[in-house]
């Protein structure tokens, strides 16, 4: 129906984003749908519009009669954990609260022993220090997910034998940060792990191999089975070396400068292979050496002490590395770093504000 169209009473019109799912017999607006056996069917002329859907019918049950008063919804049947090797699917007994029989705690302890496994109960542990690393490092949840596929995926073929838990999981989770692009270095995986840098470059470069391998396995069987396999899902991509820009970031975030300065780092950072003196430094000295350049560049000065302190290297390697910045700041700084910077942030660009090496 147009607005022109509409009576004077209706309502002002207002764009509605939600997806409506009609009759394209009926036409009928708004529809007038039945959802049963997991089928959505319209009403008028019985037309299925849907199948196979999300039942949303009740999957609890209780036992009121058996254990006495009360509510005691326990869930038919738990969801499978792709983290854990067993299979959780099936009917679980529930506690039954305080008034629970002594029958029922009875089967409950003897359903307990018989699915109690000692794989599960090894990756659980591996879970929860990689949860406790995790949480002390700030690290989000895709990342702890991502190690934690890892490590079971090692723990399943029996890789790396002889190497200790801690140190597997010290590698997956370096190679779990760098994946998703939010790296971490050696040092900070030692700090955050306690595991020596030698072991865990050792372990990263054998689960690099080992990750790899199996991808290729993986995608061999799916073909040789007839199947058409997804590389872009299946293969594994080594991860490269930790650049400049990626720290840059971070570094800004935990000093407190804002997202103008980050940027403006970040494309510095990007410069550091045309930089004789930077090209194949260590890419944490460089990154803090741009950040303390951005900062100082726009206004936002933090003293490289302070920089230092998270960025885990010496306030005299971020000075050294400045000077190089410093030396090329004409053919480096932009235009548009320069000047009255974009709000919110704001800050005004000057080759001035830099202090001297």
């Amino acid at each position: 129906m147009g607005i022109e169209n509409q009576p004077p009473d209706a309502p002002a019109w207002r764009e509605n984003l939600n997806t409506h799912l009609i009759c394209p017999d009926c036409k009928q607006v708004p529809p007038d749908l039945i959802e049963e056996n997991a089928d959505t069917i319209c009403a008028n002329c019985g037309m299925v519009l849907a199948e196979r859907l999300i039942s949303y019918e009740s999957e609890w049950r209780t036992f009121n009669s058996d254990e006495g008063k009360g509510e005691d919804p326990n869930r038919v049947g738990e969801a499978d954990n792709e983290l854990l090797l067993t299979n959780n699917a099936g009917t679980m007994i529930g506690g039954g609260g305080p008034n629970v029989s002594k029958e029922t705690r009875k089967l409950k302890k003897a359903q307990a022993m018989q699915l109690e496994n000692k794989a599960d109960k090894a990756l659980q542990a591996a879970y929860a220090q990689v949860e406790s690393w995790g949480e002390k490092a700030k690290l989000t949840g895709p990342v702890k997910t991502a190690a934690k596929m890892y490590f079971k995926r090692v723990y399943e073929a029996n890789a790396l034998r002889g190497k200790q838990t801690d140190v597997i999981l010290a590698g997956c989770l370096f190679i779990a940060c760098r994946q998703l692009r939010t790296p971490r270095s050696f040092n900070e995986i030692f700090g955050l792990t306690s595991v020596p840098k030698k072991e865990i470059g050792r372990a990263y470069k054998n689960l690099e191999k080992f990750l790899t391998k199996a991808a290729h396995e993986n995608i061999q069987a799916v073909e040789g089975s007839g199947g058409i396999a997804n590389r872009e899902v299946l293969e594994y991509r080594g991860t490269q070396s930790t650049k400049p820009e990626d720290l840059c970031g971070r570094y800004c975030n935990m000093v407190g400068l804002n997202f103008r300065v980050e940027s403006i780092a970040k494309a510095l950072a990007k410069k550091i292979p045309t930089i004789e003196g930077l090209a194949g430094r260590s890419p944490l000295s460089n990154a803090a050496a741009c950040t303390f350049f951005a900062s100082w560049l726009i206004g936002f000065g933090k003293p490289s002490k302070q920089i230092s302190e998270v960025a885990g290297v010496s306030d005299a390697t971020i000075k050294h590395a400045y000077r190089y910045l410093l030396q090329e700041k004409e053919r480096l700084v932009e235009d548009s770093w320069l000047g009255e910077q974009p709000p919110p942030h704001g800050g005004f660009g000057d080759l001035k504000n830099l202090p001297g090496a």
